[in-house]
């Protein structure tokens, strides 16, 4: 039973808070756009920029070298009998 009673009492209060919230978002988004819109050159590019950065990096890091080891100078003057084996 008090399962039950905490399950109902968590969907209440996103019940609750999207009553509340519901109103605030809308006016936040309405202010979002009038913005978008009074600025609408610099306002697109930085939205494009916004966008495609997460892209270009991502394309970025996946395009670039793969670490090499550099060869041992040394290993062409080694003898085997000189290495340690335990």
């Amino acid at each position: 039973m008090m399962a039950y009673l905490g399950c109902v009492l968590f969907g209440l209060i996103f019940v609750v808070m999207s009553a509340k919230s519901n109103g605030a978002l809308g006016t936040k988004m309405a202010d979002t756009m009038a913005w978008m819109q009074g600025w609408a050159p610099f306002s697109y590019l930085l939205l494009l920029v916004l966008l495609a950065a997460p892209i270009a990096s991502f394309k970025l890091m996946h395009s670039w070298p793969k670490h090499v080891e550099p060869e041992d100078p040394m290993r062409k003057y080694r003898h085997p009998e000189d290495v340690l084996e335990d």
